[in-house]
């Protein structure tokens, strides 16, 4: 039976149970969650395991409109969607299934879901709209990019960063709000015990979109095999970063988190 990854946020438990009921008359196995907003205990991570897995075709979001206008929702959400997205691609299959009739747009959303297709759970015809787009061949889009979050409630918010093809001279990183308490770089796919960092730089800020970054830097070659990383406090709206530039018009990528 095939699977799909289903996070429940403040839904009714039988509003969630019909929609249950209709997935399986298709033979479609959720595995089912309910969301928290413990950002302290990193309660986002618990269905990490569950969607990176070859075995789960689509991840499902299920809640009312005012459901995902909540910050810290909004938060956990985005470094969910990061991990997986790193490990399965930006193509991977993300819906909101919509549980009131509220406008609402996929662009109101951060920047690590504004790819979602946004569903009515109540619809009879969505449970059938489900399984076809499970069983729809899911093409592996590969950002420019690596942005993956690889710390736990023990080690903190640690994002590693690195390209996926070219290299970067080094790489400045901001955010607008909390804070960064410290930077690495190591052979990527996880944290190094011991980095030794090439002018390292801290208390940069950069104007941009707008907002002003709080920012840090290396000039460490950051290649898709030795990635920087960085460690966070807080809840950051934005992130900024890119390669390592001098000048002020270097082309910087600003993601969205809340």
């Amino acid at each position: 039976m095939m699977k799909i990854g289903l996070s429940v946020l403040s839904t009714p438990e039988a509003q969630v149970h019909t929609l249950l009921r209709r997935l399986k008359t298709y033979g479609l196995e959720c595995a089912a969650h309910e969301w928290q907003d413990d950002l302290t205990a990193m309660a986002w991570r618990a269905p990490k395991a569950t969607l990176v897995n070859a075995d789960c075709a689509m991840w499902a979001i299920m809640g009312a409109k005012a459901a995902f206008r909540r910050a810290e929702t909004r938060y956990g959400l985005s470094l969910l969607a990061l991990c997986v997205q790193s490990q399965r691609g930006r193509g991977f299959p993300i819906v909101v299934l919509q549980t009131d009739d509220e406008p609402f747009t996929a662009q109101e959303l951060p920047t690590p879901l504004q790819n979602v297709t946004i569903l009515p759970a109540a619809d009879a015809g969505t449970a059938a709209k489900l399984v076809a787009r499970a069983h729809g061949r899911s093409t592996f889009i590969a950002p420019p990019f690596h942005l993956d979050m690889v710390g736990d409630p023990r080690l903190g918010q640690w994002l590693e960063v690195r390209p996926t093809a070219e290299e970067w001279p080094g790489i400045i990183f901001g955010i607008d709000e909390g804070e960064i308490q410290f930077q690495a770089v190591g052979p990527a796919g996880a944290l190094p015990a011991t980095s030794t960092l090439h002018f390292p730089m801290q208390g940069l800020q950069i104007e941009a979109g707008g907002r002003t970054f709080s920012a840090w830097a290396v000039r460490n070659p950051i290649t898709p095999e030795s990635a920087y990383f960085v460690k966070l406090a807080g809840m950051p709206a934005r992130l900024l970063f890119g390669p390592f530039s001098e000048e002020s018009t270097a082309e910087m990528v600003i993601i969205d988190l809340q």
